[in-house]
């Protein structure tokens, strides 16, 4: 009977420590969305009133290409229609060892345009992968500041300029920008909406002064400060990474980054719709965390992860304890800080369409992070593009 007694006593306590951090945990976090909402909203309006300054500098456009033959007309065609001016600008095509189209297409491109500012070039026999490619194009490029993307984002047509207005009127030598995924499905729509918050995160980290994500398809940089990162990154050997390793150094080297919230500057790219890429894709991002090198956000992925386990077992206790209205509250109550947080960086100012989908994504979320989290820690390769990659 005593022993029953203290056995219920300590459960008793567990059950109050754990709700209690439980509580901590999820109100630490809403307030920190509710809080980084207003911040965001009126950085927003600050860049606003931004003008582009008459003195333009010359930017080299880089991207890396395989085996993009259904993406390369379009990409040519809106690069080609950037406003910015032609003799301050040059885009250069690093071909990575594609197996189809992507170089005849561009070759007959070329000679129908008859232009002079895009450079093609290819990978040495020896050398494969992004990183390789975007070296390559570094290599060759002249410009004063360097611009990336992927070819398989759409672009605006103002898109360069949007990138250097952000960058003269602030005076960094990073600036990162949006990347919103167009979708048809369901599916695809939770991808999108799941891909935003990547991007708040990315917005609202480089906000505060604390920059722990970009993406590599939409961000421009100096050249200079680009030399001067290569000192301190130690990151050549992984396949992945070749943005967030530059912002950690470039934040440790105490240059200046932004984040451009002008809508010019948002560049889109369709939805995943094979469960295998997807998955393969999610693995080469979350695998440099593995790393444990400075800059692969490791603490920050772990932080992640113990935040949705704590959510979804406090959930799983109070269902079990028959406490469904509490459950509903914090339900309800992380739904509206995540709503406001995404609203600046929803797919396509598509906000008030995915209110419903936000809400009915908040179980399924947690357990999608849970899973890739478990996932790689137990898998050690990947494939994309063709391509197997360890980590």
């Amino acid at each position: 009977m005593i022993f029953s007694t203290g056995s219920a006593l300590l459960a008793a306590r567990m059950a109050i420590t754990f709700y209690t951090i439980y509580l901590i945990s999820l109100g630490t976090y809403c307030i920190c969305l509710f809080y980084f909402s207003s911040k965001n909203n009126r950085e927003f309006l600050r860049q606003q009133n931004w003008s582009l300054k008459s003195e333009r500098p010359k930017v080299s456009v880089i991207v890396a290409l395989r085996n993009e033959e259904n993406n390369i007309q379009r990409l040519l065609n809106e690069l080609y229609a950037q406003d910015y001016e032609k003799e301050n600008i040059e885009f250069i095509l690093i071909n990575d060892h594609s197996g189809d189209k992507t170089e005849a297409i561009f070759k007959t491109w070329i000679e129908e345009k008859n232009t002079h500012n895009f450079n093609w070039a290819s990978l040495d026999s020896d050398k494969f992968g992004k990183k390789k490619a975007i070296e390559k194009g570094i290599e060759i490029a002249s410009g004063q500041y360097y611009l990336f993307t992927d070819a398989d984002c759409t672009l605006k047509s103002g898109w360069v300029s949007s990138m250097v207005l952000c960058q003269q009127n602030s005076n960094a030598q990073m600036v990162c920008a949006p990347v919103v995924i167009t979708h048809r499905t369901l599916m695809e729509k939770c991808q999108s909406i799941e891909f935003s918050s990547l991007i708040a995160v990315s917005s609202t980290s480089i906000l505060i002064n604390k920059p722990s994500l970009c993406n590599a398809a939409n961000f421009l940089v100096e050249a200079q400060s680009v030399i001067e990162s290569a000192s301190i990154r130690k990151d050549g050997k992984l396949a992945s990474g070749d943005d967030v390793f530059l912002l950690h150094a470039l934040k440790k080297l105490g240059k200046k980054i932004v984040f451009n919230r002008n809508e010019m500057s948002e560049v889109s790219t369709q939805a995943i719709d094979n469960w295998n890429l997807f998955l393969a894709q999610r693995l080469r991002w979350a695998s440099k965390w593995k790393s444990g090198m400075e800059g692969s956000n490791r603490w920050l992925a772990i932080a992640a992860m113990a935040f949705h386990l704590t959510f979804m077992l406090g959930n799983i206790f109070l269902i079990f304890n028959h406490n469904i209205n509490f459950f509903l509250i914090a339900i309800g109550l992380k739904a509206l800080a995540e709503t406001l947080f995404l609203k600046p960086f929803n797919t396509e100012k598509s906000y008030d369409k995915s209110i419903g989908e936000i809400w009915f994504m908040q179980i399924p979320y947690s357990l999608y992070v849970l899973y890739f989290g478990i996932k790689i820690l137990i898998s050690n390769q990947y494939v994309w593009k063709e391509r197997t990659y360890q980590y």
